[in-house]
């Protein structure tokens, strides 16, 4: 006679409820009782426990779902960040000494307008860390000039929302009479334009243009006439941008999330047959890969690992790099998102050509390279050189020089000499020797 068994998985309840609001989280609760002839969760829980108590018969089985919903208010928008450069186009005597005066200026006024204003110490240290690599990144940072994909590149780099760029780009004077008087009429002329770190779209531009005239004999220093035209269009700008500056975007906060991308070359192809003869597990394949390939990738300037290889950056735009011994590099401005794959095509540079003379050598060399790195990491190899038509070996098996010539190769190769550490155990081809 079978003893019964009743289980109790929760209480009968539907409701709705709603917590407290503590420091402004609150937390939403939904319970909903779940049909035991329906519910496969139910069903399931019944079979398990019937398996593992053969003796005794459940009669009853009940369950509830109890679902849970954390409410918060969003984050408080961050405090944006601007870079400000300022670049001289004149040849005015003594101008390019007021570039340092304006961007200070320009920042006091910015920094009234709710936006923290990079300093031009800091500015010139977050590129020493990243590296500059490309000859517009290196003008941007002395000009302090951009355009397109660069300025969100150089905004990540600096940790700016928006870069503001203003110009001097006329400092004049001429004599005029004015009535019966005659005066100096001293003339500056000014641009200022905002972009957009996120987009590297202008957000802001302004052409400024204002006249200060003097009577002929009382002209005092032009530098100090033209400081006088500089405060007034600082004033100007200053305006302008507490007037457009609330329709910008909000900055996007950094969560500090990596992404992780892929880079793999054409010499891929080639680790792709190689690995089908070696007894390895997968790990050790890549490792024999990214050993044998000689491959270095560079973000920004700074090496991170071989290819083929899964790597992890803050996700934007960076500079990246491949390159090999006898191969050009690629280098690109790359947009990496979480999972991206980059697959590059490298060629052969005018020393490689030099060097392999042609692009079987290179497959032979790379073949050789895989096969030694396989034996020092304790890997067996059945090497497949049917598609070589002459192979040397040494007496005593061990591989001491190999040649390769393929068949859609007109012109002979020279030996490539290799002395591994370790017997290769590579079966001998039947076709005759040339």
């Amino acid at each position: 006679m079978k003893t019964t068994l009743s289980v109790l998985l929760g209480s009968v309840l539907l409701c709705l409820t709603a917590s407290a609001q503590v420091a402004d989280i609150q937390a939403v609760f939904e319970t909903e009782k779940l049909d035991p002839q329906t519910s496969a969760q139910l069903q399931d829980f019944k079979a398990r426990v019937m398996a593992a108590h053969p003796e005794l018969e459940v009669v009853k089985v009940e369950g509830d779902v109890v679902k849970q919903a954390v409410l918060a208010p969003p984050p408080a928008a961050q405090t944006p960040v601007m870079a400000i450069f300022v670049k001289n186009l004149t040849k005015t005597k003594g101008m390019d000494d007021q570039v340092d005066g304006i961007r200070d200026r320009l920042a006091a006024e910015v920094a009234g307008l709710n936006f923290v204003v990079l300093d031009a110490a800091e500015i010139g240290a977050a590129f020493n860390r990243q590296k500059i690599t490309t000859a517009e990144e290196r003008a941007g940072l002395v000009n302090g000039l951009f355009t397109g994909g660069s300025v969100t590149r150089v905004a990540q780099m600096i940790g700016a929302d928006y870069i503001l760029t203003a110009s001097i780009i006329g400092a004049s004077q001429i004599s005029r009479t004015a009535g019966d008087r005659p005066v100096t009429i001293y003339t500056l002329r000014m641009t200022t334009k905002v972009l957009d770190a996120t987009t590297g779209g202008s957000v802001y531009g302004k052409n400024w243009t204002n006249k200060r005239p003097v009577p002929k004999g009382n002209e005092d220093d032009p530098l100090n006439l033209y400081d006088d035209l500089i405060d007034m269009w600082v004033q100007d700008t200053g305006a302008d941008l507490a007037e457009a500056s609330p329709r910008w975007r909000a900055p996007t906060k950094d969560t500090g999330a990596l992404a992780s991308f892929t880079v793999t070359t054409t010499l891929d192809s080639i680790f792709t047959s190689l690995e089908a003869t070696v007894d390895a597990t997968k790990p050790v394949k890549d490792e024999l890969r990214v050993v044998a390939g000689g491959i270095t990738v560079e973000v920004d300037g700074a090496a991170v690992g071989s290819s083929g290889g899964t790597f992890r950056v803050r996700p934007g735009l960076h500079q990246l790099r491949v390159s090999r011994q006898w191969m050009k590099p690629w280098v690109q401005t790359v947009n990496i998102a979480d999972g991206a794959v980059f697959h590059v095509a490298l060629e052969l540079s005018e020393e490689g050509f030099r060097h392999y003379r042609n692009k079987e050598q290179l497959r032979a060399e790379v073949s050789l390279a895989y096969a030694e790195a396989a034996f020092r990491r304790g890997c067996r190899v059945n090497f497949n050189t049917e598609a070589w038509q002459r192979v040397t070996w040494a007496p005593d098996s061990s591989l001491k020089s190999i040649s390769t010539s393929s068949s859609n190769v007109v012109q002979p190769v020279t030996d490539t000499v290799v002395q591994p550490v370790t017997p290769v155990p590579v079966p001998v081809p039947t076709a005759p020797a040339r």
